[in-house]
């Protein structure tokens, strides 16, 4: 095991390394490479990616338990940034949603073992990513009042996924696992010899707990010439030894100020702030604008108004000043004398 630097050394270190690039995009990138990075992981786990990897103009993901393809995603913020991959995702809901949003990701729903099996029943909690094919787990979420659903679905081994979908010609720049208890047997599916991922996230906890579960798969990790750089409290952070003169100092500490991200959820805060302010300032200027309007029609009725009072009294007088007006005098007195009569 390499020793990695201290958090603070290499937080000062990696913001002074000048950034690797990695030849030229074939995506048109969907957020501008200078706006904030947006992170939707639930850890940060793809702040810390983004920190060693960032500096590719585009790259390619594996995502072994894929989940939502936005919510506690850590792909999603690289998707949207032009990369692509492999997301790998058992539940129906889940992986046509994937479908949906990313189509530029492949998407394989099935579960991943080591076993040699056409399928194997996965014990399904929807809305969540809980559900795994970890029998006693399973067992647990049923005994929490979790609705648990057992379900047939398709098996395959890691190694034929990356086979079939580019092999050992498309570089991985990073590979996820989060299996909900099940990473033992991804992991052994793969010949991490032969496809080698920069870096590897591997979730190293039992579900909903801090109990780590490490020591039944990491061994085979180190063997196959990975180097342990982080714990992040959930999960795990390798990266293949031949890539860690460049990356593991970027790899060893978790997410701290200095990586400049904004998280999705205060993001989305911000935003509907934002859209709130804009629709005041929007109603506030048509409130401006009818009241502007309903002055103008005032002041134009009142004035056409005393125009007409203006030629009404001046008829009047015109009418006082002729002599018909003035003969009819006395006529009109004698009638308002036999009116009162």
């Amino acid at each position: 095991m390499h020793d990695c630097a201290t958090p603070r050394d290499a937080c000062a270190e990696h913001a002074q390394q000048p950034k690797q690039t990695a030849g030229s995009s074939h995506y048109d990138r969907r957020v501008p490479p200078e706006s904030p990075f947006i992170s939707y992981a639930q850890n940060r786990e793809d702040v810390v990616l983004w920190r060693a990897l960032g500096g590719l103009t585009v790259g390619r993901y594996v995502e072994v338990g894929a989940n939502h393809p936005r919510d506690d995603s850590v792909t999603k913020a690289f998707y949207d940034r032009g990369w692509s991959g492999i997301t790998i995702e058992p539940v129906r809901e889940s992986a046509e949603a994937h479908r949906a949003e990313r189509p530029r990701d492949t998407m394989v729903e099935a579960v991943i073992t080591d076993a040699d099996i056409d399928a194997v029943v996965l014990h399904e909690i929807a809305g969540t990513g809980l559900s795994t094919i970890v029998d006693s787990v399973g067992a647990q979420h049923r005994a929490t009042g979790a609705v648990v659903v057992d379900k047939s679905v398709p098996a395959l081994r890691l190694s034929d996924v990356l086979e079939q979908h580019g092999g050992t010609d498309q570089e991985v720049h990073f590979m996820l696992v989060d299996t909900e208890g099940a990473e033992q047997q991804v992991l052994a599916s793969v010949d991490l010899r032969t496809f080698r991922p920069w870096i590897l996230v591997v979730e190293s906890t039992t579900p909903n707990s801090v109990l780590q579960t490490h020591h039944t798969w990491e061994p085979a990790l180190l063997e196959a010439g990975y180097v342990f750089c982080l714990f992040d409290g959930i999960s795990r952070f390798y990266v293949a030894q031949e890539r860690a003169q460049m990356l593991e100092v970027a790899l060893s500490y978790p997410a701290c100020v200095l990586d400049r991200f904004v998280e999705a959820r205060a993001y989305a805060v911000w935003q509907e702030r934002e859209g709130l302010i804009e629709d005041v300032r929007r109603w506030r200027a048509e409130a401006l604008t009818r009241w502007a309007e309903a002055a103008r029609t005032s002041a134009d009725e009142l004035r056409a108004r005393e125009g007409e009072l203006a030629a009404a009294l001046r008829e009047l007088d015109a009418m006082h000043a002729t002599v018909s007006w003035r003969v009819t005098r006395p006529l009109r007195a004698v009638r308002r004398r036999m009116g009162r009569l």
